[in-house]
């Protein structure tokens, strides 16, 4: 058996959905319209919802002055994303048909809206109108390290994932993660000095297609390409759950020592009737590290865990994020999506002549039911 050294992923390069453009996505779906005002007017939306991420829409009367019925009165709106003290549009005439296209966005969203008037004033100035578009298969879906939300594309031939870092930066592992490929799907992970691919700078093409796909390397460009290619897959799209571009950080240890555990647990939940039958429900399947570290553990290497710890933990959400764990660096399937469960106790202790005492971390497995 072979024993590579304990490789952790906690920093992705990729930290936002504007860093993604993908060639094709499905479409979301939209909300219930909310309004605020004391016009009659309903208004509808329609169309099909394509942009990358959720978008909360804001429609807003602006002038009653010409009448305050469809077609007289007009309006402005704008999204949570428009500049803070602007819209989008104003002064659009409100229209029963055909729909007004939300478009001067930039987000390709693809939606319209209508009004239909009532019994009394349709409008009155001021009136509000919401309703909030979901983008369930956007790029950022890939982000979130959660395994049970994806992106979808429309179609299985040539599909990408533009990646768009903002600068050259130094990448030494890539993730590819809960997709639906098939044995005979192509994919390569890319990189070049501009957003073109005719020929890239790297390339590589994964030979093996499984859930995890992930490589070593070290490359620093700014662009950096997923190409799949997958035309027998009948699903008719593509999904995927987790994308990642990492330097990875290795431990100067050799890897855990003796007492460590693999603990291959199930989540699941037991449920008892009124008299006395108890039914076990199962989720998932779910794989425990406990790793205990040399007893004297360079200051490197607690440096090294200090600073990932310090990169899990997000100081304005308040939350802290999964990281990829790879226990055998050279086992492939020794890496899997973890949390690391007693991140909260870690810190630095010292035995005497201020000699770093050992280590135990605990990571469970973040699993998709």
């Amino acid at each position: 058996m072979a024993y590579g050294p304990l490789r952790l992923l906690a920093s992705n390069k990729i930290t936002s959905a504007t860093m993604l453009t993908v060639s094709s996505q499905a479409t979301g779906d939209t909300s219930g319209v909310v309004k605020s005002g004391s016009g009659v007017a309903s208004m509808s939306v329609a169309g099909d919802f394509a942009a990358a991420v959720n978008l909360r829409y804001r429609l807003n009367i602006d002038d009653v002055s010409s009448g305050k019925e469809v077609g007289q009165a007009t309006f402005r709106w704008r999204t949570d994303q428009t500049t803070s003290g602007t819209w989008e549009e104003s002064a659009v005439t409100t229209v029963q048909t055909p729909a007004y296209a939300l478009s001067a966005d930039g987000r390709g969203g693809g939606l319209s809206v209508s009004w239909t008037g009532g019994v009394g004033d349709d409008f009155e100035e001021d009136d509000d109108f919401y309703f909030v578009a979901k983008a369930q298969y956007g790029p950022g879906k890939m982000l979130d390290r959660d395994r049970q939300t994806y992106w979808k594309s429309t179609g299985v031939d040539d599909e990408t994932i533009v990646i768009d870092l903002g600068s050259a930066q130094s990448i030494t592992a890539a993730i590819l993660h809960d997709h639906n490929l098939t044995d005979s799907a192509t994919v390569k992970i890319q990189g070049h000095t501009a957003d073109s691919w005719a020929s890239p700078a790297f390339s590589y093409t994964f030979t093996s297609i499984v859930d995890l796909l992930s490589h070593y390397f070290s490359q620093s460009y700014r662009y950096w390409r997923f190409y799949i290619d997958d035309p027998t897959n009948t699903d008719g799209y593509i999904q995927v759950g987790n994308i990642g571009l990492f330097a990875y950080t290795q431990l100067e240890a050799e890897n855990a020592e003796w007492g460590s555990v693999e603990v291959a647990s199930l989540k699941a939940q037991q449920n008892e009737s009124e008299v006395g039958v108890q039914r076990d429900y199962y989720y998932a399947q779910q794989r425990q590290w406990n790793l205990n570290f040399p007893e004297v553990l360079s200051n490197n290497d607690v440096d090294t865990l200090i600073g990932v710890q310090e990169n899990l933990i997000d100081a304005t959400t308040k939350q802290i994020s999964p990281l990829w764990v790879h226990l055998f660096s050279d086992e492939t399937e020794k890496i899997r999506l973890m949390r690391w469960q007693n991140i909260g106790e870690f810190q630095r202790v010292f035995r005497a002549y201020l000699l770093n005492s050992g280590v135990s971390m605990t990571f469970a497995e973040v699993v998709k039911t």
